[in-house]
């Protein structure tokens, strides 16, 4: 069985800090198989699931997660990586994460997402797909962004995603993604937002 190297990082290049640390083979599988087998092999559901309208992406595809595979599956696999994030930030573990919005995102050339924020309390992105030959290491990356650049101030991050990849941040961090150039491979990963449920009081 194969895994992949663990890494969890907390990255602070400005205020808002940042998580980055991977999911594991198995659950990239589940994942992609879903999509493939499920979601987008059903032109009709493809059509009724469309998230395309209703996000800033310049991309061809984009399609809603069914709710049964987002709380059946897909927040075992998200929940405990948001728990993670808020302890190493300092923050209490959370029972209650209710996912508000999950949606695929396939790109391909010359597509990209302009500058925007989520909403919710925490947002993420996991990536199932990514291709290996780029014209720059720019193509296909993320960027959060805090802040214009001033003396001794890093305004933004710039992360080159790998397969397994998953990277949390507070929705309102601002983030854009970087087309692929020459390059018909598909980029896919998993965009989700989240909120902090209030425990129920005793």
């Amino acid at each position: 069985m194969l895994y992949l190297e663990f890494k969890m990082e907390i990255l602070k290049p400005f205020g808002p800090p940042l998580y980055k640390n991977n999911i594991t083979i198995n659950e990239i599988d589940k994942i992609n198989n879903y999509i493939d087998d499920v979601l987008i092999i059903d032109e009709k559901k493809k059509k009724e699931l469309d998230a395309s309208n209703s996000l800033v992406g310049k991309v061809r595809e984009e399609i809603f997660i069914e709710k049964e595979f987002l709380e059946k599956d897909l927040l075992k696999i998200i929940g405990p990586h948001i728990n993670k994030y808020l302890i190493s930030c300092n923050y209490k573990f959370h029972e209650l994460i209710n996912i508000d919005s999950c949606w695929v995102v396939r790109q391909y050339e010359s597509e990209y997402n302009p500058v925007h924020s989520h909403n919710g309390d925490v947002s993420g992105v996991l990536y199932l797909k990514f291709p290996q030959k780029r014209e720059s290491e720019k193509d296909g990356s993320i960027s959060f962004i805090n802040s214009p650049n001033f003396f001794l101030n890093r305004g933004y991050i710039t992360l080159v995603p790998e397969v397994g990849s998953i990277f949390l941040f507070p929705s309102y961090v601002l983030h854009t993604v970087y087309p692929i150039r020459k390059n018909k491979e598909e980029r896919r990963c998993i965009a989700f937002n989240a909120s902090l449920k209030p425990s129920p009081q005793i």
